[in-house]
């Protein structure tokens, strides 16, 4: 069997020592994950804090150590074997490490430019290069059948979208089943989202993940049935870390000049696809070919480095303005289910027609475009509810927006309009045209 008494340290700004153990080198060492040291994990957030150059490797480590503590605390109170501990410690690192290993260049922009058109994600190249790449897949396959798991139950672990989904589904002991580690990967407070906190508000100066109590939330998680249930101690350590995922979206994933260079490159991607600079087709199909594929291999490609787009973006050059913003906060519930409902395509083609009656020779997406960021409380589910053992001993339903903290006025979703820089001239006209989309008092401007 496997041994967690043989590891390497590495020393990680985040967690201190992060041990390495033995049989997982054949996979860091892979060529798949070794890229992931060439793509960066806040995309092109450096453009604003230039200290965001961390990167997804350095993450996926991070997520492999919070996972193992999370696994050692929830599976400490249950009692269970030590043979067993060992085995959810080592499967479920396993899947901390995978978990991000299907990311293209820029991560997350490069899936919603690229991927989703092609009616997929990040999650299900992943679970590809698992099963196709040969380095990664024997080193996988190396560890899972120690304890009699396969490849493609790996596989189906990283691109699930729900518990039931979940391929481990054996009983632990008398306490629930393999299912209850699925909130682990990718709940409301998994490992995921633990790390990419402290990792991106420490990197970005941002300060706002810095003392999330992670650990006591681990502490008082227990399982049940087929799920994960947290005590109401930990709630307060709970609300921290919802509260901080609120400001960094709302300070750095969302600040209005990332969303501006996001957009940017997002054309340049888009163009880069369009005249098959580089075959994304290929790529998408073979996962041999995709990991060849980093932020590097993007932008410095000889067939793209011509791009006069490319080069204004490399002299961080960027050609939109934000000139109007709306926030709207999640107890407003008027307004944003009248954003969601007509979308943001439809609002930019009503504001073409009428900035065009008004004289201006416009082209939505292009001369403007409109942005609506909306914070996912849970960016990996549509589901945000969690399970909380109360004083009593007794187990509830609770979604997130039930927490205290979610009755402040803090915005969830924002409403902006950027121009081009050379229509700056035109900016009160613009405004003007925007505003009269709406019906007066239904918005509230905080530009």
């Amino acid at each position: 069997m496997l041994s967690l008494e043989k590891y390497k340290i590495v020393k990680d700004p985040i967690h201190g020592y992060i041990r390495i153990y033995e049989h997982e080198l054949p996979l860091i060492d892979s060529f798949a994950f070794q890229r992931l040291r060439r793509i960066k994990q806040l995309s092109v957030a450096d453009f604003v804090y230039p200290g965001a150059v961390h990167t997804r490797f350095s993450h996926s480590i991070g997520v492999a150590h919070v996972m193992e503590v999370m696994v050692r605390e929830v599976l400490r109170k249950h009692k269970i074997r030590q043979e067993d501990l060992e085995r959810y410690i080592i499967i479920m690192r396993l899947l901390g490490l995978l978990h991000d290993i299907g990311h293209g260049p820029y991560s997350h922009l490069f899936e919603d430019v690229v991927l989703v058109p092609r009616g997929i994600t990040h999650e299900h190249i992943g679970a590809e290069i698992v099963l196709k790449t040969p380095e990664v897949a024997e080193a996988v396959e190396k560890i899972v059948t120690e304890y009699g798991y396969k490849l493609n139950e790996v596989s189906e672990a990283l691109r699930s979208s729900s518990e039931l989904e979940w391929p481990f589904k054996e009983v632990i002991q008398d306490v629930g089943t393999e299912r209850a580690f699925f909130y682990l990967l990718k709940g409301v407070f998994s490992a995921d989202i633990i790390d990419y906190l402290l990792r991106d508000s420490y990197f970005t100066g941002a300060g706002y993940g810095s003392h999330i109590d992670w650990e006591r939330i681990a502490y008082y998680l227990k399982i049940h049935g087929n799920t994960l249930v947290v005590d109401y101690r930990a709630l307060d350590a709970l609300e921290q870390l919802m509260l901080a995922r609120m400001y960094m979206f709302s300070t750095v994933y969302y600040h209005k000049t990332v969303r501006a260079v996001s957009k940017f490159l997002g054309d340049i991607i888009a163009l880069i696809d369009k005249k098959k600079l580089i075959d994304f087709d290929e790529a998408v199909k073979d996962p041999n070919k995709y990991v060849e594929l980093d932020d590097y291999s993007l932008v410095f490609n000889n067939n793209v480095t011509v791009l006069k787009e490319v080069k204004d973006f490399l002299a961080r050059k960027i050609p939109y303005k934000l000139v109007l913003e709306y926030r709207l906060p999640v107890s407003d519930a008027k307004l944003p289910i009248d954003i969601i409902t007509r979308g943001k395509e439809l609002i930019e083609l009503l504001l073409e027609v009428e900035l065009k009656d008004r004289g201006l020779d416009v082209v939505r997406g292009y001369s403007f475009f409109i942005d609506t960021p909306k914070l996912p409380l849970n960016p990996m589910l549509s589901e945000n509810e969690i399970m909380v053992i109360s004083e009593s001993g007794s187990i509830t339903k609770r979604n997130v927006l039930e927490f205290t903290w979610f009755s402040m006025p803090k915005a969830a979703l924002m409403l902006r309009l950027y121009i081009r820089r050379e229509l700056k001239d035109k900016t009160p006209i613009i405004r003007e045209a925007f505003n009269s989309l709406f019906p007066q008092g239904e918005t509230r401007s905080f530009y």
